[in-house]
């Protein structure tokens, strides 16, 4: 039992991302959007040096009257780009041939007859996601408070299925959803007061202890990508 419990805590330990809410904006509220040819845009927030980012998915969201369908030869994996160089470093853990993978529920949509996956009009599915333990990491930040430091974009290819069902391959535009991060501001940074005292646990309640707490902090990073 207690393999087991060190295990799961070795791998929350890899990839714990800083928990914050994502926003969809305009994009024309920042020209580093524009700079990267961006469709759908979001804000993340603000991060810190050796912040991480970990469970991170896509949705696929099908908002057109018909069956779109997807290649997976025509993908490109997701990546994060560094906006400041100088005074930012990030890295991912693994590398990229380990990182992202298809959801189960995608690889569901599979069509033997389209020879692609196939979303129905008005569905939604997550199709994308990172591994288990993998993460983004933020090695260094020296950069001024609340400029760009990284954008994380995802990409993907659709085609429409017309009535007559064949695959129109007028529509293949590349779609980019980008994620916009900047730099935390250390200002607002609160170091906690030292516990006087431990509270009083044995081995193993402590230790799940441990373990909750880092399940808590786990948070999600899903985004929408209307195609």
């Amino acid at each position: 039992m207690t393999k087991k419990l060190l295990a799961v805590f070795a791998l929350f330990a890899i990839a714990t991302p800083s928990f914050s809410a994502y926003e969809e904006v305009e994009c024309s509220t920042d020209p580093v959007f524009s700079e990267y040819s961006c469709n759908q845009c979001f804000q993340w927030g603000s991060k810190m040096e050796w912040d991480k980012l970990g469970l991170l998915t896509d949705l696929w969201m099908n908002v057109t009257d018909v069956k779109k369908i997807l290649y997976k030869e025509e993908q490109k994996d997701p990546q994060m780009v560094n906006l400041d160089s100088t005074n930012a470093a990030w890295s991912q853990v693994p590398n990229a041939d380990k990182f992202w993978e298809y959801t189960d529920e995608f690889n569901a949509l599979y069509s033997d007859t389209d020879f692609g996956y196939v979303l129905d009009a008005g569905k939604s599915i997550t199709w994308l996601k990172s591994s288990l333990s993998s993460a983004y990491s933020l090695d260094k930040n020296t950069a001024p408070s609340w400029s760009n430091i990284g954008m994380l974009i995802y990409s993907i290819v659709t085609h429409n299925i017309l009535e007559n069902w064949e695959v129109s391959m007028d529509d293949s535009n590349e779609h980019l959803e980008c994620v916009l991060f900047k730099s935390w501001d250390t200002a607002e940074v609160v170091v906690p007061e030292t516990p006087k005292k431990l509270p009083q646990t044995g081995p193993a309640e402590y230790l799940l202890l441990m373990i909750l707490a880092m399940a808590l902090g786990f948070g999600a990073l899903k985004f929408r990508t209307k195609s």
